[in-house]
């Protein structure tokens, strides 16, 4: 499903994707926009299959219902919502971040190993909300050919650099707080090595002004950010 929501998305952003990243454009240059549409149906229709046996495997309906709001709410977010300020930035974060909840109904989890769960949620969720903001700074130029109200456009590029510096901050702050609090030795190496540190440098080089390759460095670090906050699960 989240495959199908990245086609989705390039299938609107055909326009801006022909300035804001021409080189790595896949819809209309190496698939055409027809078919990337077929592609998008059967990857969302293999999605709520799986889905479907999942619940029946996990006697719980929750994983189907959340993939049909899943396919609703990403192609609302592709169709309109990410030209909304800040709006479509906080939908992919929970989408993101309510996906790590579902660890809760498939690994047997103790109150620790629960409280663990959503607090890796919450990094989930603010993390993918930070990296969504810096992709609109780095995609700025194409957004407003395309007319979108993202956030750099609506409030200027320096205040949401400002922004991003500041959620990061309060992510760094939380997760000293997870260090302190947790009884796990591994998470607490895996949490220093993989999510701190880098977040740390991402922190350092975000700055105003600033030159596109630099935005989007930060904003691929971002993203192995996010990976490694995910696996940190399977340290609980």
């Amino acid at each position: 499903m989240a495959a199908a929501g990245n086609i989705i998305n390039d299938y609107f952003d055909i326009t801006t994707d022909q300035i804001n990243k021409p080189n790595k454009q896949i819809v209309s240059k190496i698939i055409s926009a027809k078919n990337s549409f077929l592609l998008y149906i059967v990857f969302n229709t293999l999605g709520l299959l799986f889905g479907t046996f999942a619940c029946y495997y996990l006697q719980n309906i929750a994983l189907f219902c959340y993939g049909i709001f899943s396919i609703l709410l990403l192609y609302i977010y592709s169709k309109k919502a990410k030209g909304i300020p800040f709006l479509g930035n906080f939908l992919i974060a929970s989408l993101t971040g309510f996906s790590i909840l579902f660890f809760l109904l498939i690994i047997p989890s103790n109150k620790y190993q629960t409280q663990t769960i959503y607090a890796l949620s919450y990094f989930a969720f603010i993390l993918n909300l930070i990296r969504e903001v810096v992709k609109d700074i780095e995609d700025v130029k194409g957004d407003k050919k395309a007319k979108l109200n993202t956030l750099p456009i609506a409030i200027g590029t320096k205040y949401t650099v400002l922004l991003c510096k500041f959620l990061m901050g309060i992510t760094f702050s939380s997760l000293l707080i997870v260090l302190y609090l947790s009884n796990s030795i591994y998470l607490k190496i895996f949490i220093s090595f993989f999510l701190i540190i880098p977040l740390a440098y991402c922190y350092q080089q975000l700055k105003f002004p600033y030159k596109k390759n630099q935005i989007s460095k930060i904003s691929r670090i971002l993203k192995l950010i996010i990976a490694c906050g995910i696996l940190a699960v399977f340290f609980t």
